[in-house]
């Protein structure tokens, strides 16, 4: 009888002693990563036969080059990274001392600064928070949103992806204020969703409805183009903007994109429209050559100037065409011809309506 009550003693303590040592924990694997970054433009430009007055006509010719380094550190869920933006140009466009009358860029010629500075965290599959100054989220055209400026402010974007052919949904909330590069305090709101549908094996369909509005516009620096004049000198300072942008993009064979991008401010009455529709045969991540064609057509009221596209001359109030040749010199270089025909045709002067600028430019473009 002492065996089984011996035994059970034995069990008794060895069951005790398991109880008081720590249940192994599963540690999960962190993910670290780094990333370097850069992308390069270098550009000669030529810009003929600028309206002076009827009977006077002037011309300019420009290099610029700008360099773009960044480093991206991700722990787990959490991205954080910073960039810079240096520029050269052998034009001077801005002198603090004596600011220009108007600037059409959105970059300072002769400029080293701060470029990105954010933290973009993914808690789960279906969120994303991004704060800071980062790239804008929403795949906005350059009609709404030039693609060298970043919103300085904060985002929060839901997505749900592949379900059957819906391969994307999303909807992206974002604040941000003072996001130009040079002086500025203007609030931007925007309210976006997407929607991304699969039309076979190799075409999508991307729809983005967007709202835009931006206040507080009497803080920008009274040198950056916000609109055209009106009559008398009075600007408009209220955009709420409607903007509707349609993908289609067929990665066959011979990759093919259309653009159609239409935007109106429901703040005013006239002038508030834009048209923005683009076509890209080819790849250059694919293939050796890309052609892209641009028509757009833009109203003096149809959005904030500032954030605009400064490749049209004019942000506003302007309608041209664009044509581009891309050819992929080796990995990850690239050379480009771009030729552009446009017309201020909203001009205060009525006779430099019809009147046509001509822009030609060259460049060498660089991403690692």
């Amino acid at each position: 009888m002492r065996v089984p009550w011996a035994a059970a003693i034995l069990f008794a303590s060895a069951a005790r002693a398991a109880a008081q040592e720590p249940a192994p924990v599963y540690q999960p694997e962190h993910k670290y990563s780094f990333a370097f970054k850069v992308d390069a433009l270098f550009r000669e430009e030529w810009t003929r036969d600028i309206f002076v007055s009827a009977t006077q006509f002037r011309d300019e010719d420009r290099f610029r080059g700008r360099v773009r380094p960044r480093i991206e550190i991700g722990l787990d869920k959490l991205v954080v990274g910073v960039g810079g933006d240096f520029n050269y140009s052998s034009d001077v466009n801005f002198d603090e001392a004596a600011p220009p009358p108007l600037l059409r860029d959105n970059y300072d010629s002769r400029d080293a600064r701060l470029d990105l500075a954010y933290a973009s965290l993914k808690p789960a599959s279906w969120l994303q928070i991004e704060g800071g100054r980062f790239e804008m989220p929403v795949a906005f055209t350059e009609m709404i949103w030039d693609k060298d400026l970043r919103p300085q402010g904060g985002a929060l974007v839901f997505e749900t992806r592949d379900h059957g052919a819906l391969k994307r949904f999303a909807v992206t909330g974002l604040y941000a204020r003072g996001s130009h590069m040079f002086e500025d305090e203007t609030n931007i709101y925007v309210a976006s969703l997407e929607a991304e549908f699969g039309l076979g094996e190799t075409s999508r369909l991307q729809l983005i409805p967007s709202y835009v509005e931006f206040t507080n516009t009497g803080s920008l620096a009274p040198f950056i183009r916000r609109q055209n004049t009106r009559v008398a000198g009075v600007i408009v300072n209220d955009y709420r903007v409607l903007d509707g942008v349609v993908r289609f993009r067929h990665d066959g064979r011979v990759p093919l994109q259309l653009v159609a991008d239409f935007s109106n401010n429901t703040a005013v009455d006239d002038f508030g429209n834009g048209l923005w529709l683009a076509a890209v045969l080819g790849s250059l991540q694919s293939h050796r050559v890309r052609l892209d064609y641009t028509y757009a057509k833009v109203d003096k009221d149809a959005t904030l100037g500032a954030y605009g596209t400064d490749d049209f001359f004019w942000v506003t109030g302007w309608e041209g065409h664009r044509g581009e040749l891309g050819i992929r010199v080796v990995d990850h270089w690239t050379a480009h011809a771009v030729g552009q025909v446009q017309r201020f045709k909203d001009s205060p002067r009525p006779e430099e309506r019809d009147h046509w600028v001509k822009r030609f430019r060259v460049e060498v473009r660089v991403d690692y």
